[in-house]
This record gives C-alpha cells, sequence and structure tokens, in this order.
C-alpha cells in the first residue's frame, strides 16, 4: 500500500482502517493506522486502535464502538480491554520507549492496550527499586509484564532478583474458580506455548529465573527469603491464598503486592477470597479500575 501523507486526510486512513479492523483484516488497519500516526503521533484514539489491530482481542469490537462513541465530544480518548479512559493525561504516549516496547510484546498477551496495567506495575517497582527483597511473579503465561518492565527498567543491572513461577500447563483442575475455566481453555490456552519457550525469552536478562511448578507447592521448594514486590496472576483463589500464607511475612515493610486480576468480573472468587484475608488482618487492597488491586506493606504489618 503506497499512501501519499501529504494529500491523504487522517479522518479518511482511520476510517480505512476502521473498516479494515472490523472486517478481520489487521495487518491492513495496522498500516492505516501507522500512517495517521506517522502525522499525528501523539493522536491517543489511534494508538487505541493501532493496539487492537496488533492484538485479536475477542473485544475488539466492543473497544472500538466505545472509543468511537466518545471521541468526537471528548478528547483524548484511550480503549483497553475493559477500560476507557478520556479527558485523561495519558502520559504513556509522550515515552517513546513505553510505546515501543508495548508495541513489541503485545502478541504475548490475549489483550488488547494493556499500557495502564503496565504503568502500574511500573510505578510499584520503582517504589521498591530500594527495599531489600527480590521481585516474585506468580503467574507468568508467556512473560508479558515482567518482560516489558524489565526491559524498560534495565532490570539486567539492578541488583535483585526475579523468581517467575508458572505451572506452564494451565490452572490446575482442582484449583479452577467459577468463571475461570473457559478463560483457561481459550485466551490462556497452556497448549499455546511451553516452558522452553518462556524460559528462553528471558535468556538476555540473567537475574530472571524461570521456574515450573505449582504454587503453593513450589514455593517450598524455591523462594526468596526477603521479598519486596509480588505480581500475582495465578488466576485462582485457592493458590492465591496459599501463596498470600506463604510469602507475606516475607514481604519487606514498603513491599508491594499487585493483584493482576482483583475486580474483574471473572475473578470474583479471587476478590472475594482475597479480601477476607486482608480483612480479617485489619488491611485493605486498593482496587483500581485497571482491573487490578494494589497492596502496599506498612511498617507493623505481619501475616
Amino acid at each position: 500500500m503506497n499512501i501519499d501523507l501529504k494529500t491523504t486526510d487522517t479522518r479518511l486512513l482511520a476510517l480505512l482502517g476502521d473498516a479494515a479492523l472490523r472486517a478481520g483484516d489487521r495487518a491492513l488497519a495496522e498500516q492505516f493506522y501507522r500512517a495517521v500516526l506517522a502525522i499525528a503521533p501523539r493522536a491517543s484514539h489511534i494508538h487505541a486502535r493501532l493496539g487492537m489491530a496488533l492484538v485479536p482481542d475477542p473485544l475488539n469490537g466492543i473497544n472500538l464502538d466505545v472509543l468511537m462513541s466518545v471521541e468526537n465530544d471528548a478528547s483524548p480518548v484511550f480503549v483497553s480491554h475493559g477500560l476507557a479512559t478520556w479527558l485523561k493525561t495519558h502520559s504513556f504516549l509522550g515515552d517513546q520507549r513505553f510505546m515501543e516496547l508495548a508495541a513489541r510484546h503485545a502478541h504475548l498477551l490475549p489483550l488488547a492496550n494493556w499500557h495502564w496495567n503496565l504503568q502500574t506495575v511500573l510505578w510499584a517497582l520503582r517504589q521498591v527499586q530500594g527495599l531489600e527483597g527480590d521481585f516474585v511473579e506468580l503467574g507468568v503465561f508467556r512473560g508479558h509484564t515482567t518482560l516489558f518492565c524489565a526491559e524498560y527498567l534495565g532490570f539486567a543491572g539492578w541488583s535483585k532478583r526475579w523468581w517467575l513461577y508458572d505451572t506452564f500447563a494451565g490452572v490446575p483442575e482442582d484449583q479452577l474458580d467459577p468463571g475461570w475455566a473457559k478463560n483457561n481453555a481459550l485466551a490462556y490456552n497452556p497448549s499455546t506455548f511451553t516452558f522452553e519457550e518462556v524460559r528462553d525469552r528471558f535468556a538476555h536478562i540473567p537475574n530472571i529465573e524461570v521456574i515450573k511448578g505449582r504454587a503453593p507447592e513450589i514455593l517450598d521448594e524455591r523462594a526468596p527469603a526477603a521479598i519486596s514486590f509480588i505480581h500475582m496472576d495465578l488466576n485462582n483463589a485457592t493458590a492465591e491464598i496459599a501463596a498470600l500464607d506463604k510469602l507475606f511475612d516475607r514481604l519487606t515493610p514498603g513491599g508491594i503486592i499487585v493483584f493482576d486480576d482483583y475486580v474483574w468480573v471473572t475473578a470474583q472468587a479471587q476478590y472475594r477470597a482475597e479480601k477476607a484475608w486482608f480483612g480479617e488482618r485489619g488491611l485493605v487492597v486498593m482496587e483500581l479500575p485497571t482491573g487490578q488491586g494494589v497492596f502496599v506493606k506498612g511498617p507493623s504489618q505481619a501475616a
């Protein structure tokens, strides 16, 4: 496709991209959207469209409908899987490295436009950089979040280790919560990736270790003595509560837990169990519209 950027109306290019996206031709849609961004590189509504073109998210049709319903009356607009924002500062759009890495690794997730979620995790990692303790991720999938953050932050040069745990075979049948069986079989189908693939994806970052095993049992075999950050993404209440029981005392004061699924509708079993677990201790997890939950450990909080 040869587009004359000097004479082409960006609105027309966006409409052509939208038509291609709705027709299922994501590669053609990507070309149209990139042509618009060559003219208007900070156009949030086009970046959101590009993200939909990069990832075959089942909600892309709905996401595009939502975006189009507000973009003419409220700007800037950005729509991701389950989250639409407008009249907000999208600071990541002005961060070239953030945007380049987000696009480069987008194919590792089945959900489009994970920018706000990644921004939450980056904030947490920066907050705890100077604290004692390693990082832990429970539930790795293809390694998307950790890979993005590690490359963005230059984690290979940090004096910490990052321990990544996953069964690499999906959620065990005896741990599946109601509502997750379909997600586990479709979006997070373990047959689409392997332990070896994920391990090799991190080979260039020597202080990240990918560990195959079932939580919580694997934590009895290999886990850091001190932890400053946990990314909890096991997609089931049983394993996440058991992991909290084992690791919470190891979390350094000031350490942070980011729950990936905390307020997603499909994760209600996790939400109820974790809210009760923290509530019994007089603690509260902050709920975010990204679907995440964030907890910061105080100086005197123990399990």
